[in-house]
């Protein structure tokens, strides 16, 4: 991140520079805004609100997303457009404030950020807004959000924007809305879906694959499915332990058994996915000692950290483990691979949640 503060200018009236819109304003969806203005000459950015007091909390901030380095450095970015969602439509703030007139323009570059189980419901709100000129990039935690998404909003290939997945491996803490600590440097991956039905598009003619990698928090390099299914292998182990056990991250070391059946599962499932065939030293990347190498890694750095699900469930909110450990019991069906510990972290997490 630069070692300075700048304060950006933007409107709705402004069309001489791309717009990225951001949906979903927690912890990654605020590091990702906050991230846009690192690029040069940087977009202008539109942030949507689902609930009006998202409004106040902004201004509450200075109006301006603020990170703090992990240095302690305070950098600040302001000039950000925000768009509220009330009685069915969004509007621009101004808009909500007089009740005007809503916002129906096509939105041609989106992030979402919301929960993996809010992705279909949340994107609903915004379907007459995008079509197939439309880019959007999810930034969640899990698998198979996407085919969810196809199946009850875009069922039509020909239809659907243009989808990219990333990957982010930062460490990043909400302090409160639009305020954000950057606890972890690492990285953020990104990969273009491919649409059969469609002309694929190029690094260089897709806005968001093109500009994101100026940003010195992304990886310049595509992303790949494998590398998606290695994050997730760490959050199968991670999230549904801690968040059972209402532990810190450093709790996994005490379960050295728990963890390597549970990898040892997700190692079966991912040699026998038919569509990784193809990658080189497949298995060897996939080993159960190397998956526990790189567990073992990201425990230690986030020893005292608690993960996304534990606040979930002390806060009764759905999680994400329909998309986690739930993803690795439905592809272990599809190859015929037992997955019968994931499959039962899953049912223990539905049932504490539902209590």
């Amino acid at each position: 991140m630069p070692g300075y503060i700048r304060h950006l200018s933007g409107t709705h009236g402004d069309t001489s520079r791309p717009r990225v819109h951001v949906l979903g304003l927690g912890s990654i969806g605020t590091f990702a805004a906050h991230s846009l203005s690192e690029i040069p000459n940087p977009p202008s950015v539109t942030l949507l609100c689902h609930r009006p007091s998202l409004l106040d909390a902004y201004r509450d901030n200075g109006s301006q997303v603020s990170l703090e380095t992990r240095e302690g450095q305070r950098l600040d970015y302001k000039g950000h457009d925000l768009e509220v969602f009330r009685g069915g439509h969004w509007y621009s703030s101004a808009e909500a404030a007089n009740d005007g007139s809503p916002e129906t323009g096509t939105i041609k570059n989106l992030i979402v950020a919301v929960k993996a189980t809010q992705t279909a419901a949340a994107l609903e709100q915004l379907k007459h807004r995008l079509s197939p000129q439309s880019t959007i990039l999810f930034l969640q935690n899990g698998c198979g959000m996407i085919d969810r998404v196809n199946a009850q909003l875009f069922p039509h290939p020909t239809e659907r924007p243009k989808y990219i997945v990333g990957v982010i491996s930062h460490g990043v803490t909400l302090r409160k809305s639009f305020d954000i600590i950057h606890t972890g440097f690492a990285a953020t991956s990104l990969g273009l879906v491919p649409n059969p039905d469609v002309g694929q598009e190029t690094l260089e003619s897709n806005y968001l694959l093109g500009a994101l990698p100026l940003i010195s928090t992304v990886e310049c390099h595509r992303l790949r499915l494998h590398r998606c299914l290695e994050k997730l292998a760490v959050n199968a182990f991670c999230n549904p332990l801690c968040a059972l056990n209402d532990a810190e991250n450093g709790f996994l070391f005490t379960i050295p058994e728990t963890r390597r059946a549970i990898l040892q599962e997700i190692s079966n499932v991912v040699c026998s996915l038919p569509e990784l065939q193809h990658v080189e030293n497949l298995r060897d990347r996939f080993a159960v000692d190397r998956l526990e190498a790189t567990v073992n890694a990201i425990i230690d750095k986030t020893f005292h950290t608690t993960c996304s699900m534990v606040w979930d469930m002390r806060a009764g909110r759905e999680t994400e483990i329909e998309f986690i450990n739930g993803y690795w019991v439905k592809r272990g069906k599809e190859v015929g691979v037992p997955t019968p510990i994931n499959g039962e972290l899953v049912a223990k997490v539905t049932t504490r949640n539902q209590s």
